[in-house]
């Protein structure tokens, strides 16, 4: 029996035809043909890396919420105030979504879509929204020790207000395509991030 590499060219063309559908579609509404086709594969070439649609979008979040997670440290990474990394983090997304490339989140896409019928995937997706706001979150606590200790705000919860903000604009993104939109809501997060730090 052939060992099943995880850096296969073959499993990576399997995966990144299904991010892209899925992107699009979603999980429930891409099949595993669909997949096969838009990779140029077979579907003994799928279930020899997948056991099921499930197990693949299971690795799908895990290989994207990874990637997320990379480049939001990419964007703290040569910044040594916690504020202004999270100044920088907002940049670097109110770049990213007016670009064409960007389609959404699929952590976002699973989650509204399979929360109540496929409880593995939920998990991952919670994982997922949890990491992100642990990320940024732990930046917010660090930076109101630095410049607003005696502040009467809690910032332990901002990390999940960064989260909800981000998912609520990709949603209304995918409703109406207006790029801008999100743009100016993160433009509202910083100027109120401002009101709270002072900077």
């Amino acid at each position: 029996m052939r060992t099943k590499d995880p850096d296969s060219p073959t499993r990576t063309k399997l995966l990144d035809a299904a991010e892209e559908l899925m992107l699009v579609k979603g999980f429930v509404a891409t099949s595993v043909g669909e997949v096969c086709s838009a990779a140029g594969l077979t579907k003994g070439s799928f279930f020899h890396y997948f056991a099921s649609k499930e197990a693949l979008g299971k690795v799908l979040l895990e290989r994207f919420a990874a990637r997320q997670e990379a480049k939001f440290l990419d964007a703290f990474a040569t910044i040594a105030d916690p504020l202004d990394r999270v100044y920088r983090l907002i940049d670097c997304l109110t770049e990213g979504c007016r670009s064409p490339e960007t389609k959404g989140c699929l952590v976002g896409t699973f989650a509204q879509e399979i929360s109540d019928t496929h409880p593995e995937l939920r998990a991952v997706c919670e994982c997922s929204f949890e990491r992100v706001a642990d990320l940024v979150g732990e930046q917010l606590i660090a930076a109101k020790a630095r410049h607003a200790p005696a502040a009467e705000f809690d910032a332990t919860t901002l990390g999940q207000l960064f989260v909800a903000l981000g998912q609520g604009s990709l949603l209304v993104l995918k409703a109406t395509g207006d790029r801008d939109a999100m743009a100016a809501n993160l433009r509202h997060f910083r100027n109120y991030l401002r009101t709270l730090f002072g900077r």
